[in-house]
C-alpha cells in the first residue's frame, strides 16, 4: 500500500512540474482578472507557486524539513527555483507520508493519510487558479500543456522508475 500511495503522490507532483516546465515566460507576472476585467491584486502565477510550496512544506514536520527551501512572504521565484524547490518538498513529502503509512500516525484525530488529500486537493485547486490567471492574461500555454496535465494520470510506469 505504501508504495501506491507513493506513487499516486509523485504522478500529482509530475503533474505540478509539468505544468511549471510548460509555463511561458511571462505567464509568470500573470494574475487572475477581476469582474471589471482588471487585474487583481491577488498572487501572481510565480507567487502562487511559491504558496504552493510553502504550505506543502508547512505540513512536513520538523524532522523531513532538511534541505527544503523556504520562499519568504512576496517572494517570486523563478522557475528553477521553483522546481527544485518542489523537488525538494516532493522527497519530503513522499518520505513524511510513507512513515504515516508505515506507523499509521494520527494528525488531530484524523488519520493521517488526510494530509495526502488535503495536499493534492490545495494543488490542484491552485494549478486550476494558475491556468485561469495564464488564461486571463492572454498568455497561451504551449499545446503539449493542454491535455498534457491529464495524460500523466494514464502513462506508463517506466522500469525502474519511482512513479
Amino acid at each position: 500500500m505504501t508504495s501506491d500511495l507513493l506513487e499516486l503522490w509523485e504522478v500529482h507532483n509530475q503533474i505540478t512540474r509539468f505544468l511549471l516546465k510548460t509555463i511561458p515566460g511571462e505567464g509568470f507576472a500573470a494574475v487572475t482578472l477581476l469582474k471589471n476585467g482588471r487585474p487583481s491584486k491577488g498572487r501572481t502565477v510565480s507567487r502562487v507557486f511559491a504558496h504552493v510550496h510553502n504550505v506543502r512544506r508547512s505540513h512536513l514536520g520538523r524532522e523531513f524539513l532538511p534541505g527544503v527551501p523556504l520562499f519568504e512572504p512576496g517572494a517570486s521565484p523563478g522557475r528553477e527555483e521553483l522546481l527544485a524547490a518542489f523537488d525538494a518538498s516532493a522527497r519530503a513529502a513522499g518520505q513524511r507520508l510513507a512513515r504515516i503509512v508505515e506507523d499509521r500516525v494520527r494528525i488531530k484525530e484524523r488519520p493521517g493519510l488526510v494530509l495526502l488529500g488535503y495536499l493534492i486537493t490545495h494543488e490542484s485547486h491552485h494549478r486550476g487558479q494558475v491556468l485561469l490567471a495564464l488564461k486571463q492574461s492572454g498568455v497561451r500555454m504551449p499545446d503539449e500543456a493542454r491535455f498534457g496535465i491529464w495524460e500523466h494520470w494514464f502513462r506508463p510506469r517506466l522500469p525502474g522508475s519511482t512513479a
